[in-house]
């Protein structure tokens, strides 16, 4: 699984960059080598299509978050983005302990977060939904009432799956999720909207199917967090986020990965 999933990541590059091709005037020119490295160092999970995955083969890191951060980098004057991959657990003490600069991992903004680091402006609007067997007879979010709910360690579906059942079967990524659901190991699994149209479209069509979208969360957006106090490099990751947003690039890239925005 793990395999055809980097392949299909591996596609949708492919054809984010052929979208961004052609001679566009706005289409961003590639970083010259310099005598001395700017590098930025960016901590993400990458087991967490279609925003960061690893592959093995290329030791390349492939993915929405990536190639994001990636074209924010080059905006603010850096010469190279260095991934490093942590659980999704780890990422917010990676920026307290100075191990990374900054973190982007589809991460979700929330005031509990917001206690231990800062964050830029959303660069994404995205709302977390329940998965279920395309045979399953739920029509209501009392469905999940007791029964087994899968969701990643660590993430806001942990803690939105609690207020439903008591038998939450926390999970090391999404794709581990959804597929206790494929295995009929769990009855749902929490995910969000963007992944969950990933893995469906590219892998369950036909077996998993969105239930409903949870409530509450949608209007708090996905960011890029950083050490609390760091305003300056916030401010500055804002402004290559509202630089690089505008670009034929990021615009293409979009579309490639999540279709025409809604948001």
């Amino acid at each position: 699984m793990r395999k055809i999933i980097c392949l299909v990541l591996t596609v949708i590059c492919l054809l984010a960059l052929v979208g961004c091709g052609g001679g566009t005037k706005n289409a961003e020119a590639p970083v010259q080598k310099q005598a001395t490295e700017k590098v930025l160092r960016v901590g993400t999970d990458a087991d967490y299509p279609p925003f960061g995955y690893y592959q093995e083969v290329n030791k390349t890191f492939l993915g929405f978050d990536v190639e994001l951060i990636q074209g924010v980098a080059r905006k603010m004057g850096y010469t190279k983005v260095e991934f490093v991959d942590l659980e999704f657990n780890n990422l917010l003490p990676s920026l307290q302990d100075g191990q990374v600069d900054a973190v982007i991992s589809c991460m979700t903004i929330t005031d509990e977060r917001r206690k231990m680091v800062d964050f830029t402006e959303p660069y994404l609007i995205s709302s977390n939904v329940v998965i279920g067997s395309v045979d399953t007879k739920a029509t209501n979010l009392e469905a999940m009432k007791d029964k087994r709910i899968a969701a990643e360690v660590g993430s806001v579906h942990a803690n939105q799956a609690k207020q439903y059942s008591q038998n939450v079967i926390t999970c090391s990524s999404a794709e581990e999720a959804l597929k206790l659901v494929m295995d009929k190991k769990a009855d749902f699994a929490i995910v969000d909207n963007h992944t969950a149209g990933f893995f469906i479209t590219n892998f369950y069509n036909g077996k998993l199917t969105v239930m409903s979208e949870l409530p509450g969360d949608k209007d708090k957006g996905i960011g890029i967090a950083v050490a609390k106090g760091n305003k300056e490099l916030a401010d500055r990751l804002n402004e290559g986020l509202r630089e690089y947003m505008q670009t034929a690039s990021y615009l293409q890239m979009r579309k490639t990965y999540f279709g025409k925005p809604n948001a």
